[in-house]
């Protein structure tokens, strides 16, 4: 009978030791975010443009993007999923401020707001964008798809559309390059929705 408990005891750890040692092997999470324009284009907003009151939103990605993890191509119809590397933040939450974030920042105005958000003054524009592809492809590179509209005050005319393919090298299976390239396609994305509310005040 003690020879029996003895070797359950023997057995408890070393199963133990087995758990503890799988839990070793096992790499951390890594996180990534999502990073904003440094400068505008020529250093400064457009001369003579006024101080805008932008709304941003609704902004809409796929459902395949509404995960925790960094989605890349693997050719073909297949799709994968880091094991260990994750967005910071859900994507969609993360994606709408990085937008608002540049749009501020091109059009040199401090009253950029993400939507839906109480608020008791006048938008001057509204930004809508839907987003189709946002990932990184078999080859490295990171591809954002997006539809975008620019309405004008209180969103009650549309004023200019436009859709933004835009393509930035990264490295295959590099995800900290891929977590910087597609921010430099949503950089050059928001710039081409600058330029169109830009355009608007000629």
């Amino acid at each position: 009978m003690e020879s029996g408990r003895r070797r359950l005891a023997i057995l408890a750890v070393l199963a133990a030791g087995l758990t503890l040692a799988g839990c070793a092997d096992t790499p951390p999470t890594r996180f990534y975010t999502l990073s904003p324009l440094e400068d505008a284009p020529g250093g400064t907003p457009p001369a003579n443009l006024p101080e805008l009151t932008v709304g941003v939103g609704p902004v809409t990605l796929p459902p395949y993007l509404d995960r925790p993890q960094l989605v890349t191509r693997a050719g073909g119809n297949r799709m994968v999923l880091a094991d260990f590397d994750s967005w910071v933040e859900p994507l969609q939450g993360l994606f709408t401020r990085v937008l608002g974030e540049n749009l501020a920042l091109l059009l040199g105005t401090d009253d950029v707001l993400l939507l839906p958000q109480n608020r008791d003054f006048a938008l001057d524009r509204q930004v809508e964008v839907d987003v189709t592809r946002f990932d990184v492809d078999n080859v490295g590179n990171a591809v954002l798809d997006a539809k975008w509209w620019v309405y004008g005050r209180n969103g009650d005319k549309l004023l200019r559309s436009g859709r933004s393919t835009i393509s930035e090298p990264a490295k295959a299976d590099d995800y900290t390059a891929a977590a910087g390239a597609l921010s430099d396609a949503l950089g050059a994305m928001s710039q081409e929705i600058a330029h169109a509310i830009v355009d608007q005040e000629r």
